[in-house]
């Protein structure tokens, strides 16, 4: 399938970091619609609702959701549906505890749901593949994480993390040729070196802030990207292969460097705009210059493959070094005329091949990503806790953990906790 954008509402920090005091004392006797009595009502013996800003935001961010009212209920532990249509009609109370279980369920805060900070905006997530409606739940744990990241990023007392350099992108003009210029005008600013793989993932992620997190996607998604006020983010595919997620990272980090272009060339209420498949074939080939540098590949090529015949052994052990997949490399090879098509074609249709390639991965598979959130999130949700930032229950909340689990993390880190979790 072809890139996705869809748009849903920023997901918002956890309830007890956005719940303000002021919201807690507001909240201890409301109601969603006030109800009042005009004196034409008061004469029919009727009572009038005035529609409120409570009401309307709960109803509005349940649809944002894609919730039922069903759902909803369950989500908060209410014992029927009826009892949000009455919240939403104005014709029950909302205790204050109810209402602290409501936003966390809509993954927002108590003040927003009151109106005392501001409404979000809608953050626009962009998938490689699969439907809006399989991802919106993923979509919003997803921007859910990125805004507790930013926030412990915050609380660590970070400075503003630098911009990734923004290129420029027409898709009815930029040519491949652009975008080999622009893979090694990336590759500069972020300073990768000769092994671009190697160091990307860091690099995104310590200096300049992405927040990257894993979940195992199945085989209908890859990857996908945010921008908004937390920054940068990209949701990475836990099961794939690391040469895979390479890749797939070089490729977020594409539309993410072009990502101001493209939000100009976006028309609200369109989900797949005709240029998106063009864009999606120029991010393969920026992944493709980024982790596979000409004069580096060039340099290898002559080096191991003289007389222009390839061997698999050495071809694979190539790929292996720049941590990409080999049909990745082969297909590089072809792009800078290394290979006819023919031979490319013939190279991962043999046999033999496959098996030298199979027989290699397990020495160089890694270690898959043993959770959603990454080691740099850990360490400074830990260090916050440390300095003070955080009480035990609300660290446990962050990371996802329950608080007996958090207390364990705390007590093995008791000793070392300032030079393991010091923010980088």
């Amino acid at each position: 399938m072809a890139t996705r954008y869809s748009e849903v509402p920023a997901t918002l920090v956890p309830m007890e970091a956005g719940h303000s005091h002021y919201a807690l004392k507001k909240i201890l006797s409301f109601r969603a619609f006030p109800v009042y009595s005009s004196a034409e009502s008061q004469r029919n013996g009727d009572i009038v609702a005035e529609t409120t800003g409570l009401a309307r935001e709960i109803q509005a961010r349940r649809k944002a959701m894609g919730l039922t009212q069903g759902e909803l209920a369950a989500a908060i532990g209410f014992s029927a549906a009826q009892i949000v249509s009455d919240i939403e009609r104005g014709q029950r109370d909302v205790k204050a505890w109810e209402l602290v279980k409501i936003a966390d369920a809509l993954r927002t805060t108590v003040d927003r749901l009151l109106g005392i900070s501001e409404r979000e905006t809608a953050v626009r997530v962009l998938w490689r593949r699969g439907s809006a409606a399989a991802s919106r739940d993923i979509e919003e744990v997803f921007l859910d994480r990125a805004r507790r990241y930013a926030l412990l990023e915050k609380w660590n007392g970070l400075p503003a993390a630098p911009e990734l350099p923004q290129q420029e992108l027409d898709p009815e003009v930029t040519t491949f040729a652009d975008v080999a210029k622009m893979a090694v005008t990336v590759g500069r600013v972020l300073d990768l070196g000769s092994r671009p793989a190697a160091a990307l993932e860091s690099v995104l992620q310590e200096a300049f802030r992405v927040k990257l997190f894993f979940e195992p996607l199945g085989e209908d998604e890859s990857a996908a990207s945010a921008k908004g006020d937390f920054g940068y983010a990209v949701l990475m595919n836990a099961g794939q292969a690391p040469w895979r997620r390479n890749y797939n990272l070089a490729h977020e980090l594409f539309h993410l460097a072009t990502w101001d272009s493209t939000q100009r060339l976006w028309s609200p209420g369109h989900d797949e705009p005709q240029w998106l498949e063009p864009v999606e074939k120029l991010a393969n080939a920026f992944a493709s210059h980024l982790l596979l540098p000409a004069e580096e590949v060039e340099a290898q090529h002559q080096e191991r493959f003289p007389g222009g015949d390839i061997d698999y052994a050495d071809l694979v052990e190539m790929a292996r070094e720049f941590e990409v997949s080999t049909e990745a490399l082969v297909w590089r090879f072809r792009l800078m005329g290394k290979l006819t098509q023919d031979k490319a074609e013939a190279i991962l249709n043999d046999p033999e091949f496959r098996r030298e390639d199979r027989r290699t991965m397990p020495d160089y598979w890694g270690s898959t990503p043993k959770g959603p959130l990454p080691q740099r999130f850990w360490r400074l949700a830990l260090n916050a806790y440390h300095r003070g930032e955080l009480s035990l229950g609300r660290l446990a909340k962050i990371l996802e953990i329950s608080v007996s689990e958090a207390g364990a993390v705390v007590m093995t880190q008791q000793d070392d906790w300032q030079a393991t979790a010091a923010p980088a």
